[in-house]
Protein backbone atom coordinates (compact mmCIF):
# COMPACT_ATOMS: atom_id res chain seq x y z
CA UNK A 1 0.00 0.00 0.00
CA UNK A 2 0.98 3.79 -0.74
CA UNK A 3 1.92 5.43 2.32
CA UNK A 4 -0.42 7.70 4.61
CA UNK A 5 0.19 11.02 3.08
CA UNK A 6 -0.57 14.12 5.18
CA UNK A 7 -3.98 16.66 5.78
CA UNK A 8 -2.31 19.09 3.68
CA UNK A 9 -3.25 16.59 0.95
CA UNK A 10 -6.23 15.67 1.76
CA UNK A 11 -7.54 18.83 1.49
CA UNK A 12 -5.79 19.86 -1.75
CA UNK A 13 -7.25 16.85 -2.87
CA UNK A 14 -11.04 17.47 -1.78
CA UNK A 15 -10.87 21.10 -2.93
CA UNK A 16 -9.73 19.72 -6.60
CA UNK A 17 -12.82 17.44 -6.72
CA UNK A 18 -15.29 20.07 -5.41
CA UNK A 19 -14.05 22.47 -8.03
CA UNK A 20 -14.41 20.15 -10.60
CA UNK A 21 -17.91 18.95 -10.40
CA UNK A 22 -19.20 22.43 -8.46
CA UNK A 23 -21.55 23.16 -11.26
CA UNK A 24 -24.26 20.28 -11.94
CA UNK A 25 -26.30 20.89 -15.16
CA UNK A 26 -29.58 19.80 -15.81
CA UNK A 27 -29.83 16.87 -18.79
CA UNK A 28 -25.53 16.18 -17.84
CA UNK A 29 -25.71 12.19 -17.16
CA UNK A 30 -21.73 12.40 -17.24
CA UNK A 31 -21.81 9.05 -14.88
CA UNK A 32 -18.77 7.63 -15.71
CA UNK A 33 -17.13 10.84 -14.79
CA UNK A 34 -18.91 11.19 -11.40
CA UNK A 35 -18.59 7.80 -10.34
CA UNK A 36 -15.25 7.50 -10.92
CA UNK A 37 -13.92 10.11 -9.78
CA UNK A 38 -16.15 9.88 -5.83
CA UNK A 39 -14.53 6.79 -5.40
CA UNK A 40 -11.10 7.56 -6.53
CA UNK A 41 -11.54 10.31 -3.34
CA UNK A 42 -13.70 7.69 -1.08
CA UNK A 43 -11.40 4.70 -1.26
CA UNK A 44 -8.44 7.27 -1.23
CA UNK A 45 -5.31 6.70 1.42
CA UNK A 46 -6.14 10.10 2.38
CA UNK A 47 -9.69 9.10 4.12
CA UNK A 48 -7.86 6.32 6.38
CA UNK A 49 -10.25 3.08 5.66
CA UNK A 50 -13.22 4.86 6.97
CA UNK A 51 -13.50 3.23 10.04
CA UNK A 52 -16.60 4.09 12.11
CA UNK A 53 -15.82 6.86 14.60
CA UNK A 54 -12.27 7.85 12.81
CA UNK A 55 -11.31 11.17 11.01
CA UNK A 56 -11.48 9.40 7.90
CA UNK A 57 -15.19 8.26 8.19
CA UNK A 58 -16.02 12.72 9.11
CA UNK A 59 -13.95 13.34 6.23
CA UNK A 60 -15.97 10.87 3.93
CA UNK A 61 -19.91 12.25 5.91
CA UNK A 62 -18.56 15.80 5.32
CA UNK A 63 -17.35 14.83 1.51
CA UNK A 64 -20.90 12.61 0.59
CA UNK A 65 -23.19 15.31 1.60
CA UNK A 66 -21.47 18.47 0.26
CA UNK A 67 -22.19 16.46 -3.36
CA UNK A 68 -26.12 15.77 -1.93
CA UNK A 69 -25.89 18.86 -1.59
CA UNK A 70 -24.70 19.79 -5.12
CA UNK A 71 -27.07 17.66 -6.49
CA UNK A 72 -30.18 18.95 -5.08
CA UNK A 73 -30.88 16.11 -2.40
CA UNK A 74 -32.42 18.45 0.40
CA UNK A 75 -31.15 17.15 4.26
CA UNK A 76 -32.65 14.87 6.26
CA UNK A 77 -30.42 14.51 9.35
CA UNK A 78 -30.83 16.47 13.07
CA UNK A 79 -31.04 20.06 12.71
CA UNK A 80 -31.25 20.81 9.74
CA UNK A 81 -28.44 18.64 8.31
CA UNK A 82 -27.60 15.73 6.51
CA UNK A 83 -26.04 13.78 9.75
CA UNK A 84 -27.24 11.64 12.00
CA UNK A 85 -25.13 11.39 14.85
CA UNK A 86 -24.82 8.97 17.64
CA UNK A 87 -22.58 7.23 20.13
CA UNK A 88 -20.40 4.11 20.06
CA UNK A 89 -18.09 2.53 21.77
CA UNK A 90 -14.98 1.29 20.93
CA UNK A 91 -13.99 -1.51 23.31
CA UNK A 92 -10.99 -4.04 23.36
CA UNK A 93 -8.52 -6.38 25.54
CA UNK A 94 -4.93 -4.54 26.47
CA UNK A 95 -2.03 -5.46 24.39
CA UNK A 96 -0.25 -6.97 26.94
CA UNK A 97 -3.32 -9.78 27.50
CA UNK A 98 -2.45 -13.05 28.30
CA UNK A 99 -3.56 -16.86 29.00
CA UNK A 100 -0.20 -18.58 31.98
CA UNK A 101 -0.81 -22.07 32.54
CA UNK A 102 0.27 -22.94 35.96
CA UNK A 103 1.57 -26.89 36.24
CA UNK A 104 1.67 -29.20 39.35
CA UNK A 105 5.24 -28.69 39.75
CA UNK A 106 4.58 -24.62 39.68
CA UNK A 107 6.61 -24.22 36.36
CA UNK A 108 4.33 -22.08 34.14
CA UNK A 109 3.76 -20.99 30.27
CA UNK A 110 2.60 -18.20 28.91
CA UNK A 111 0.79 -17.27 26.01
CA UNK A 112 -0.25 -13.85 24.80
CA UNK A 113 -3.65 -13.00 23.27
CA UNK A 114 -3.21 -13.69 19.24
CA UNK A 115 -1.25 -16.17 19.50
CA UNK A 116 -2.05 -19.96 20.35
CA UNK A 117 -4.84 -18.55 22.48
CA UNK A 118 -7.18 -15.95 21.65
CA UNK A 119 -9.53 -14.26 23.97
CA UNK A 120 -13.14 -14.43 22.34
CA UNK A 121 -16.56 -13.35 23.74
CA UNK A 122 -19.23 -11.68 22.12
CA UNK A 123 -19.77 -9.54 25.34
CA UNK A 124 -16.94 -8.44 26.64
CA UNK A 125 -16.11 -9.55 30.28
CA UNK A 126 -15.97 -7.84 33.28
CA UNK A 127 -12.76 -7.62 35.01
CA UNK A 128 -13.73 -10.20 37.87
CA UNK A 129 -11.47 -12.84 36.66
CA UNK A 130 -8.88 -11.10 35.83
CA UNK A 131 -5.40 -11.51 37.07
CA UNK A 132 -6.42 -14.65 39.20
CA UNK A 133 -5.24 -18.17 39.55
CA UNK A 134 -8.09 -20.62 39.23
CA UNK A 135 -8.09 -23.82 38.81
CA UNK A 136 -9.50 -25.84 35.96
CA UNK A 137 -12.41 -28.76 34.87
CA UNK A 138 -12.77 -30.39 32.05
CA UNK A 139 -16.21 -30.79 30.76
CA UNK A 140 -16.77 -32.37 28.02
CA UNK A 141 -18.70 -30.38 25.38
CA UNK A 142 -19.98 -28.24 28.07
CA UNK A 143 -23.51 -29.02 27.08
CA UNK A 144 -26.98 -29.45 29.26
CA UNK A 145 -30.09 -30.44 27.95
CA UNK A 146 -33.35 -31.98 29.95
CA UNK A 147 -34.52 -32.42 26.47
CA UNK A 148 -31.36 -35.22 26.01
CA UNK A 149 -30.58 -35.84 29.37
CA UNK A 150 -27.61 -34.94 28.92
CA UNK A 151 -25.31 -32.71 31.42
CA UNK A 152 -21.56 -32.61 30.54
CA UNK A 153 -22.28 -30.44 34.08
CA UNK A 154 -23.30 -33.80 36.20
CA UNK A 155 -21.73 -34.62 39.67
CA UNK A 156 -18.86 -31.93 39.60
CA UNK A 157 -18.94 -28.45 41.40
CA UNK A 158 -17.75 -25.81 38.75
CA UNK A 159 -18.21 -22.43 40.90
CA UNK A 160 -15.74 -20.28 41.29
CA UNK A 161 -13.33 -22.41 38.67
CA UNK A 162 -12.23 -22.15 35.09
CA UNK A 163 -13.98 -24.52 33.04
CA UNK A 164 -12.65 -26.43 30.06
CA UNK A 165 -14.30 -27.95 27.00
CA UNK A 166 -14.58 -29.16 23.36
CA UNK A 167 -16.21 -27.38 20.85
CA UNK A 168 -19.33 -28.24 18.93
CA UNK A 169 -21.02 -31.26 19.96
CA UNK A 170 -20.66 -34.95 20.79
CA UNK A 171 -21.34 -37.22 17.46
CA UNK A 172 -21.64 -40.94 16.94
CA UNK A 173 -20.32 -42.57 13.80
CA UNK A 174 -19.70 -39.23 12.36
CA UNK A 175 -23.57 -38.19 13.14
CA UNK A 176 -25.35 -35.85 16.11
CA UNK A 177 -26.65 -38.23 19.17
CA UNK A 178 -28.33 -34.59 20.44
CA UNK A 179 -31.55 -33.14 19.47
CA UNK A 180 -31.71 -30.70 16.70
CA UNK A 181 -32.94 -27.93 19.55
CA UNK A 182 -29.69 -28.74 21.71
CA UNK A 183 -27.42 -28.75 18.36
CA UNK A 184 -28.99 -25.36 17.02
CA UNK A 185 -28.68 -24.26 20.50
CA UNK A 186 -25.68 -25.04 21.17
CA UNK A 187 -24.35 -23.82 17.71
CA UNK A 188 -25.06 -20.05 18.85
CA UNK A 189 -20.99 -18.54 19.84
CA UNK A 190 -22.15 -17.55 23.18
CA UNK A 191 -24.21 -20.99 24.00
CA UNK A 192 -21.80 -21.94 26.37
CA UNK A 193 -20.56 -19.56 27.76
CA UNK A 194 -24.17 -18.82 29.19
CA UNK A 195 -24.02 -22.69 30.57
CA UNK A 196 -20.66 -22.14 32.43
CA UNK A 197 -22.04 -18.32 33.60
CA UNK A 198 -25.05 -20.35 34.56
CA UNK A 199 -23.16 -22.78 37.11
CA UNK A 200 -20.86 -20.20 38.82
CA UNK A 201 -17.89 -20.67 36.66
CA UNK A 202 -15.44 -17.80 36.48
CA UNK A 203 -14.13 -18.55 32.43
CA UNK A 204 -14.49 -20.72 29.48
CA UNK A 205 -11.86 -22.31 27.73
CA UNK A 206 -13.14 -24.01 24.52
CA UNK A 207 -10.78 -25.98 22.61
CA UNK A 208 -10.67 -25.83 18.69
CA UNK A 209 -11.92 -28.06 16.44
CA UNK A 210 -10.90 -28.16 12.80
CA UNK A 211 -13.96 -25.52 12.69
CA UNK A 212 -12.00 -23.36 14.06
CA UNK A 213 -8.79 -24.08 13.20
CA UNK A 214 -9.42 -23.25 9.48
CA UNK A 215 -10.04 -19.89 10.23
CA UNK A 216 -7.42 -19.71 12.98
CA UNK A 217 -5.74 -16.15 11.32
CA UNK A 218 -9.08 -14.59 11.88
CA UNK A 219 -9.81 -15.95 14.96
CA UNK A 220 -6.40 -14.22 15.72
CA UNK A 221 -7.83 -11.18 14.35
CA UNK A 222 -10.53 -10.78 15.97
CA UNK A 223 -9.18 -11.75 19.49
CA UNK A 224 -6.84 -8.60 19.49
CA UNK A 225 -9.86 -5.92 17.57
CA UNK A 226 -11.43 -3.95 18.86
CA UNK A 227 -15.57 -4.10 19.62
CA UNK A 228 -17.99 -1.65 19.06
CA UNK A 229 -21.09 -1.36 21.06
CA UNK A 230 -24.22 1.12 20.29
CA UNK A 231 -24.07 3.31 23.76
CA UNK A 232 -27.29 1.10 24.26
CA UNK A 233 -26.12 -1.94 24.15
CA UNK A 234 -23.22 -0.91 27.07
CA UNK A 235 -24.25 -4.08 30.00
CA UNK A 236 -23.91 -3.84 33.35
CA UNK A 237 -20.81 -6.18 35.47
CA UNK A 238 -23.16 -8.64 36.18
CA UNK A 239 -24.19 -8.68 32.51
CA UNK A 240 -21.34 -9.81 30.87
CA UNK A 241 -20.48 -12.70 29.86
CA UNK A 242 -17.58 -14.58 31.69
CA UNK A 243 -14.05 -14.57 30.05
CA UNK A 244 -13.71 -16.79 26.66
CA UNK A 245 -10.42 -18.26 25.55
CA UNK A 246 -9.99 -20.20 22.53
CA UNK A 247 -6.89 -22.97 22.56
CA UNK A 248 -5.25 -24.35 19.41
CA UNK A 249 -4.26 -27.76 19.63
CA UNK A 250 -0.58 -26.88 20.57
CA UNK A 251 -1.77 -25.08 23.55
CA UNK A 252 -4.56 -27.24 24.06
CA UNK A 253 -1.73 -30.19 24.12
CA UNK A 254 0.79 -28.41 26.55
CA UNK A 255 -2.16 -27.81 29.11
CA UNK A 256 -3.19 -31.28 29.14
CA UNK A 257 -0.16 -33.05 28.71
CA UNK A 258 -0.22 -34.23 32.53
CA UNK A 259 -3.38 -34.68 33.11
CA UNK A 260 -5.66 -37.50 33.63
CA UNK A 261 -6.50 -37.34 29.92
CA UNK A 262 -4.69 -35.59 27.13
CA UNK A 263 -6.26 -34.38 24.10
CA UNK A 264 -5.46 -37.06 22.03
CA UNK A 265 -7.25 -39.12 24.43
CA UNK A 266 -10.00 -37.10 24.53
CA UNK A 267 -10.78 -36.89 21.14
CA UNK A 268 -10.47 -40.44 20.70
CA UNK A 269 -11.26 -42.47 23.12
CA UNK A 270 -13.33 -40.82 25.98
CA UNK A 271 -16.65 -41.43 27.06
CA UNK A 272 -19.03 -38.49 26.58
CA UNK A 273 -20.45 -36.49 28.98
CA UNK A 274 -17.32 -36.79 31.02
CA UNK A 275 -15.62 -34.39 33.23
CA UNK A 276 -12.80 -34.12 35.73
CA UNK A 277 -10.67 -31.46 37.28
CA UNK A 278 -7.05 -30.50 35.78
CA UNK A 279 -4.21 -30.47 38.19
CA UNK A 280 -2.93 -27.67 36.47
CA UNK A 281 -4.17 -23.90 37.49
CA UNK A 282 -4.76 -20.92 34.98
CA UNK A 283 -4.47 -17.37 35.13
CA UNK A 284 -6.23 -14.85 32.92
CA UNK A 285 -4.17 -11.45 32.62
CA UNK A 286 -6.33 -9.08 30.91
CA UNK A 287 -7.35 -5.48 31.05
CA UNK A 288 -10.37 -3.84 29.34
CA UNK A 289 -10.16 -0.58 28.10
CA UNK A 290 -12.80 1.40 26.66
CA UNK A 291 -12.90 4.66 24.41
CA UNK A 292 -16.25 6.48 23.68
CA UNK A 293 -16.79 8.02 20.25
CA UNK A 294 -19.18 9.80 17.81
CA UNK A 295 -20.43 8.22 14.92
CA UNK A 296 -22.32 9.55 11.84
CA UNK A 297 -25.07 8.46 9.34
CA UNK A 298 -25.79 10.63 6.62
CA UNK A 299 -29.07 10.98 5.55
CA UNK A 300 -31.03 13.05 2.39
CA UNK A 301 -34.50 13.29 0.60
CA UNK A 302 -35.41 14.10 -2.77
CA UNK A 303 -39.34 14.91 -2.27
CA UNK A 304 -42.19 13.68 -4.04
CA UNK A 305 -43.83 15.46 -6.48
CA UNK A 306 -47.61 13.94 -5.42
CA UNK A 307 -49.36 15.64 -2.53
CA UNK A 308 -51.13 12.49 -1.39
CA UNK A 309 -47.64 10.09 -1.43
CA UNK A 310 -45.18 12.63 -0.62
CA UNK A 311 -44.85 11.73 2.95
CA UNK A 312 -44.07 8.06 2.15
CA UNK A 313 -40.76 7.00 1.63
CA UNK A 314 -38.51 4.59 -0.46
CA UNK A 315 -35.38 4.26 0.85
CA UNK A 316 -31.89 3.10 -1.34
CA UNK A 317 -28.67 3.04 1.09
CA UNK A 318 -25.51 1.75 1.50
CA UNK A 319 -22.66 1.75 3.95
CA UNK A 320 -19.73 4.13 3.68
CA UNK A 321 -17.49 2.87 6.39
CA UNK A 322 -14.83 0.48 6.27
CA UNK A 323 -12.04 -1.04 8.13
CA UNK A 324 -9.78 1.62 9.04
CA UNK A 325 -6.24 1.20 9.49
CA UNK A 326 -4.28 -2.14 10.82
CA UNK A 327 -0.67 -2.24 11.55
CA UNK A 328 0.73 0.01 8.86
CA UNK A 329 -1.50 -1.03 6.15
CA UNK A 330 -4.90 1.15 5.38
CA UNK A 331 -7.61 -1.35 4.19
CA UNK A 332 -9.67 1.23 1.54
CA UNK A 333 -12.36 -0.65 0.90
CA UNK A 334 -13.04 0.16 -2.87
CA UNK A 335 -15.80 -2.40 -3.61
CA UNK A 336 -16.23 -2.70 -0.04
CA UNK A 337 -18.50 -0.31 0.03
CA UNK A 338 -17.17 2.44 -2.06
CA UNK A 339 -18.97 1.01 -4.97
CA UNK A 340 -22.11 1.12 -3.37
CA UNK A 341 -21.60 4.29 -1.80
CA UNK A 342 -20.97 5.82 -4.88
CA UNK A 343 -24.14 3.74 -6.52
CA UNK A 344 -25.97 5.52 -4.28
CA UNK A 345 -24.18 8.94 -4.92
CA UNK A 346 -24.90 8.90 -8.71
CA UNK A 347 -28.43 7.27 -8.01
CA UNK A 348 -29.39 10.04 -6.39
CA UNK A 349 -27.93 12.51 -8.50
CA UNK A 350 -29.96 11.04 -11.88
CA UNK A 351 -33.13 11.24 -9.45
CA UNK A 352 -32.86 14.67 -8.43
CA UNK A 353 -32.51 15.93 -11.42
CA UNK A 354 -35.63 14.27 -13.12
CA UNK A 355 -37.74 14.83 -10.01
CA UNK A 356 -40.16 12.13 -11.79
CA UNK A 357 -40.95 10.42 -8.23
CA UNK A 358 -44.05 10.38 -6.54
CA UNK A 359 -43.01 9.03 -3.18
CA UNK A 360 -39.96 10.76 -1.35
CA UNK A 361 -36.49 9.21 -1.59
CA UNK A 362 -34.51 8.97 0.98
CA UNK A 363 -30.72 8.48 0.02
CA UNK A 364 -29.10 6.91 3.20
CA UNK A 365 -25.45 6.06 3.98
CA UNK A 366 -25.19 4.40 6.74
CA UNK A 367 -21.95 3.79 9.36
CA UNK A 368 -20.48 0.96 11.19
CA UNK A 369 -21.52 -2.05 9.16
CA UNK A 370 -18.11 -3.30 9.39
CA UNK A 371 -18.64 -3.32 13.43
CA UNK A 372 -21.87 -5.04 13.83
CA UNK A 373 -24.65 -2.80 11.63
CA UNK A 374 -24.46 -0.11 14.24
CA UNK A 375 -25.42 2.56 12.10
CA UNK A 376 -28.77 0.88 10.34
CA UNK A 377 -29.61 -0.60 13.64
CA UNK A 378 -29.08 3.29 15.32
CA UNK A 379 -31.44 4.72 12.16
CA UNK A 380 -34.11 2.13 12.65
CA UNK A 381 -34.32 2.48 16.38
CA UNK A 382 -33.93 5.97 16.41
CA UNK A 383 -35.71 7.38 13.78
CA UNK A 384 -39.01 9.24 13.90
CA UNK A 385 -39.80 7.96 9.89
CA UNK A 386 -39.14 4.02 10.12
CA UNK A 387 -42.93 3.46 9.68
CA UNK A 388 -43.32 5.81 6.35
CA UNK A 389 -40.60 3.46 4.98
CA UNK A 390 -42.12 1.17 2.47
CA UNK A 391 -39.36 -0.21 0.55
CA UNK A 392 -35.23 0.29 1.15
CA UNK A 393 -32.96 -1.21 -1.45
CA UNK A 394 -29.47 -1.76 -0.32
CA UNK A 395 -26.40 -1.37 -2.00
CA UNK A 396 -23.10 -3.74 -1.20
CA UNK A 397 -20.05 -4.33 -3.20
CA UNK A 398 -21.38 -4.40 -6.76
CA UNK A 399 -17.83 -3.12 -8.24
CA UNK A 400 -16.12 -6.72 -9.03
CA UNK A 401 -16.61 -9.91 -10.77
CA UNK A 402 -18.53 -10.49 -14.09
CA UNK A 403 -19.70 -7.45 -15.10
CA UNK A 404 -22.83 -8.88 -16.58
CA UNK A 405 -24.36 -10.62 -13.51
CA UNK A 406 -25.31 -9.59 -10.01
CA UNK A 407 -26.66 -11.45 -7.24
CA UNK A 408 -29.82 -10.34 -5.68
CA UNK A 409 -30.63 -11.01 -2.42
CA UNK A 410 -34.32 -11.07 -0.57
CA UNK A 411 -36.18 -9.24 -2.62
CA UNK A 412 -38.85 -11.58 -2.23
CA UNK A 413 -39.10 -12.67 1.25
CA UNK A 414 -41.41 -9.88 2.25
CA UNK A 415 -42.88 -8.91 -0.68
CA UNK A 416 -43.27 -10.90 -4.36
CA UNK A 417 -44.66 -8.40 -5.67
CA UNK A 418 -41.06 -6.43 -4.74
CA UNK A 419 -39.09 -9.56 -6.43
CA UNK A 420 -41.61 -9.11 -9.93
CA UNK A 421 -40.55 -4.97 -9.64
CA UNK A 422 -37.21 -5.93 -9.41
CA UNK A 423 -37.22 -8.34 -12.74
CA UNK A 424 -39.13 -5.98 -14.37
CA UNK A 425 -36.67 -3.00 -13.34
CA UNK A 426 -33.83 -5.07 -14.60
CA UNK A 427 -34.78 -6.05 -17.93
CA UNK A 428 -35.75 -2.71 -19.18
CA UNK A 429 -32.82 -1.31 -17.96
CA UNK A 430 -29.20 -3.01 -16.75
CA UNK A 431 -30.19 -6.45 -18.04
CA UNK A 432 -28.05 -8.72 -15.39
CA UNK A 433 -28.40 -12.32 -15.13
CA UNK A 434 -29.34 -11.96 -11.50
CA UNK A 435 -28.21 -14.61 -9.30
CA UNK A 436 -30.53 -15.66 -6.13
CA UNK A 437 -27.90 -18.32 -5.12
CA UNK A 438 -28.00 -16.87 -1.52
CA UNK A 439 -31.62 -16.80 -1.57
CA UNK A 440 -32.01 -20.39 -0.27
CA UNK A 441 -32.71 -20.34 3.20
CA UNK A 442 -30.17 -23.53 3.99
CA UNK A 443 -27.11 -20.90 2.13
CA UNK A 444 -24.67 -21.25 5.37
CA UNK A 445 -23.61 -17.89 4.14
CA UNK A 446 -26.46 -16.61 5.39
CA UNK A 447 -25.69 -13.09 3.70
CA UNK A 448 -29.33 -11.73 4.37
CA UNK A 449 -28.60 -11.53 7.89
CA UNK A 450 -25.01 -9.86 7.19
CA UNK A 451 -25.67 -6.27 5.63
CA UNK A 452 -27.47 -3.22 7.17
CA UNK A 453 -30.89 -3.94 4.89
CA UNK A 454 -31.64 -6.51 7.60
CA UNK A 455 -32.53 -4.17 10.11
CA UNK A 456 -35.74 -2.61 8.05
CA UNK A 457 -36.66 -6.44 7.08
CA UNK A 458 -37.46 -6.87 10.64
CA UNK A 459 -39.62 -3.48 10.96
CA UNK A 460 -41.34 -5.67 8.21
CA UNK A 461 -39.96 -3.23 5.35
CA UNK A 462 -39.46 -5.42 2.10
CA UNK A 463 -35.85 -5.06 0.98
CA UNK A 464 -33.68 -6.16 -2.03
CA UNK A 465 -30.83 -6.53 -1.41
CA UNK A 466 -27.68 -6.49 -4.35
CA UNK A 467 -23.99 -7.96 -4.19
CA UNK A 468 -21.04 -9.20 -5.86
CA UNK A 469 -19.69 -11.59 -4.04
CA UNK A 470 -16.34 -11.00 -4.46
CA UNK A 471 -13.64 -13.00 -2.30
CA UNK A 472 -10.13 -12.85 -3.06
CA UNK A 473 -9.83 -8.90 -1.77
CA UNK A 474 -12.28 -8.93 0.59
CA UNK A 475 -11.52 -7.14 3.93
CA UNK A 476 -7.83 -7.01 2.92
CA UNK A 477 -5.79 -4.14 2.08
CA UNK A 478 -6.06 -4.81 -1.55
CA UNK A 479 -9.50 -4.21 -2.21
CA UNK A 480 -8.47 -0.88 -4.73
CA UNK A 481 -9.53 1.61 -7.12
CA UNK A 482 -7.72 -0.21 -10.02
CA UNK A 483 -9.41 -3.05 -9.19
CA UNK A 484 -12.96 -1.64 -9.85
CA UNK A 485 -14.96 -2.34 -12.96
CA UNK A 486 -16.90 1.18 -13.39
CA UNK A 487 -19.09 -0.24 -16.34
CA UNK A 488 -20.87 -2.54 -13.12
CA UNK A 489 -21.22 -0.22 -10.96
CA UNK A 490 -23.08 2.06 -13.69
CA UNK A 491 -25.30 -0.74 -14.93
CA UNK A 492 -26.59 -1.00 -11.10
CA UNK A 493 -27.43 2.44 -10.67
CA UNK A 494 -29.32 1.98 -13.77
CA UNK A 495 -31.04 -1.08 -12.46
CA UNK A 496 -31.23 0.50 -9.09
CA UNK A 497 -32.85 4.21 -10.71
CA UNK A 498 -34.64 2.20 -12.87
CA UNK A 499 -36.40 0.42 -9.66
CA UNK A 500 -36.71 3.31 -7.27
CA UNK A 501 -38.57 5.25 -9.34
CA UNK A 502 -41.06 2.25 -10.41
CA UNK A 503 -42.13 1.86 -6.83
CA UNK A 504 -42.57 5.34 -5.82
CA UNK A 505 -44.96 5.62 -8.33
CA UNK A 506 -46.88 2.69 -7.32
CA UNK A 507 -50.66 3.47 -6.59
CA UNK A 508 -50.51 1.31 -3.61
CA UNK A 509 -48.12 0.31 -0.70
CA UNK A 510 -45.90 -2.96 -1.88
CA UNK A 511 -48.07 -5.46 -0.90
CA UNK A 512 -46.44 -7.98 2.14
CA UNK A 513 -46.70 -11.87 2.29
Amino acid sequence: MKSQNKINTLILILISFTAVFSQIEKGNLNSYNYVKSNLEFLASDELEGREIGSRGEKIASLFISEELEKYGVKPFGENGTYFQNFNIFAEGFDEGANVAFQFEDSSKIVYENGTDVCFLSRNLPSEKSANKLFNIVFVGYGIESDEDNYNSYKDIDVNGKVVICLNGSPKKDGKEILSENTVRKYKRSNAKNETAKEKGAAALIVIADDGILNFWNYIQQMATSKKYFLESELKTEDQNDIPSVVLNENAAKTLLANEKYNLDYINNNLSDPANFELKTKIKLNYKILSEKKVARNVIGVIEGNDTNLKNEFVAIGAHYDHEGIKGNQIYNGADDNGSGTVTILETARRLALEKNNKRSILVIFHTGEEKGLLGAEYLTKNSNFIDKIISYTNIDMVGRESEDSIYCIGASKLSKELGKLVEDANQSSAKFYLNYKFDDPNDPNRFYYRSDHIHYAEKGIPIAFFYDYMNEDYHKPTDDVEKINFNKILKTVDLLENLTISISNLDHKLKLD
